[in-house]
């Protein structure tokens, strides 16, 4: 029996909250759209989480796959991480000054990836895109960038285009917020991702004015779109043919779907790389890492990076705990768990003649509802029925699993989830199908 579930804290928060946080979030991305608030509150309001669930102001336990956009790789509140910031904590917080921590996670990092020589440490995935593109601008003495539709690196201008722009638009640079000055948008350039001409024709046209390419390996903002078999290495083939910084964001794909992340998986070696989230397993750090060479240029009088919590010991002590639980068994857990769930729903979804396929891959995924037998770019996404995958947001929210009703965010798994939170999952995906298939009582049509 489903126990119905109630919003009313929620819904009064968020009324309150939109008086004091402009639209009622300190992020616009928390915030849902289709079904509120006639049917779900815009946002919940989390009062705790543990392990693989969160627990919301009403009361109502979910199963988590959103895990914070993916930070939360081990699991919330993962007793040995908690316990080692705790410990940290006594001896202070930030002392804007070196540390012994500060190398042993540096001599980690790059013992684990690839591409890593040096490293700086950031507080944010958009803190570490924004430095690693000065630092490419530096050493190639040139401005432009090129980046790919429906790539997100973060929430600063330089990147800040083409995010989620119109299915029906033409190829950017379309600006994804008011406020961007148009001198950026001219060092800007847009491409289609996994279109190997189109790529090498830009670049051929642009590479003396062109710094950098920056790319996510699997598209964790546009439902983990995974890359066309070489087409990675064709990017980096082109960069070094042409005197151009490549640049993996993986902010979301790092520590994640390998221990090396997607340079390990795809074998490729970019010139300088991003990592945050999965790294501190919740806590707020980022990184940035890459050759020698280009990362020599960082320091005074030449390229600046800097900022009063970088490295903070409590960040650290976060990282350096997260990094050392990723040694063992987490990536065989979280690839099994993601398989069986990857396997369970789409096996639902066929036996009802639902037209899907899965995008990604077991760490990080989403569901398609399509006709289509692949989805290789940002603009492929018009094929899916994202209303309905909204509806079964809703119909997973009610029977206590929790997705992003986003249908470009992605699923993900934690070393925490167990095989009880898989047959709830199943149970509850195949309880959603009838309601979100005639829209009982879940989201509107827009």
């Amino acid at each position: 029996m489903q126990k119905k579930l109630n919003w009313k804290k929620s819904l009064k928060l968020y009324e309150e909250e939109t008086k004091y946080l402009p639209a009622g979030t300190s992020s616009n991305a928390r915030l849902w759209r289709v079904g509120c608030p006639i049917y779900e509150p815009c946002s919940v309001f989390i009062k705790r989480a543990k392990g693989s669930h969160i627990w919301d102001v009403d009361g109502n336990k979910y199963i988590d796959y959103r895990l914070g956009y993916g930070p939360v790789i081990l699991g919330h509140g993962y007793k040995k991480v908690v316990d080692a910031v705790n410990k940290a904590a006594k001896d202070g917080s930030v002392y804007a000054l070196g540390t012994e921590l500060e190398i042993e996670v540096a001599k980690k990092m790059i013992k684990l990836i690839p591409c890593f020589e040096m490293v700086r440490f950031a507080n944010s995935g958009t803190e570490a895109t924004m430095n690693a593109i000065r630092l490419a601008r530096a050493y190639t003495k040139k401005d432009k960038i090129i980046k790919f539709e429906g790539h997100y690196h973060g929430a600063h201008d330089y990147v800040l285009f083409s995010t989620d722009p119109p299915f029906n638009s033409k190829k950017g640079p379309i600006p994804a917020s008011l406020g961007i000055p148009k001198s950026i948008e001219k060092l800007t350039i847009v491409e289609e991702w996994n279109d190997f001409n189109a790529i090498e024709k830009t670049v051929k046209k642009n590479y003396k004015d062109v710094a950098a390419i920056i790319t996510e390996p699997i598209m964790g903002n546009a439902s983990a779109i995974m890359p066309k078999k070489d087409y990675l290495k064709h990017l980096k083939e082109l960069c070094d043919k042409y005197d151009i910084i490549l640049i993996f964001d993986e902010v979301k794909t790092g520590f994640r779907i390998a221990k090396g992340g997607a340079q390990e998986k795809f074998n490729v070696d970019p010139d300088l790389s991003c990592f945050a989230k999965a790294m501190g397993n919740g806590y707020p750090i980022a990184a940035f890492g890459g050759h020698e060479e280009i990362m020599n240029l960082i320091g005074p009088k030449k390229v600046i990076h800097g900022g009063t919590y970088s490295a903070n010991p409590l960040s650290l002590t976060a990282a350096n705990t997260t990094l050392n639980e990723l040694s063992g068994k987490v990536h065989d857990h979280i690839e099994n768990f993601g398989s069986k769930l990857i396997k369970g729903v789409s096996k639902l979804l066929n036996d009802h003649k639902i037209p899907n396929i899965v995008s990604g891959c077991p760490a990080m995924f989403q569901f398609l509802f399509t006709k289509k037998k692949e989805i290789n770019n940002y603009k492929d996404l018009r094929y899916c029925d994202m209303n309905l995958y909204a509806r079964f947001h809703f119909e997973l929210l009610k029977r206590g699993v929790m997705v992003d009703e986003d249908n470009e965010e992605v699923i993900f798994s934690s070393y925490s989830h167990n095989k009880e939170d898989l047959n709830k999952t199943l149970n509850a995906f195949e309880d959603s199908i009838h309601d979100a298939l005639i829209g009982k009582s879940a989201v509107m049509e827009k």
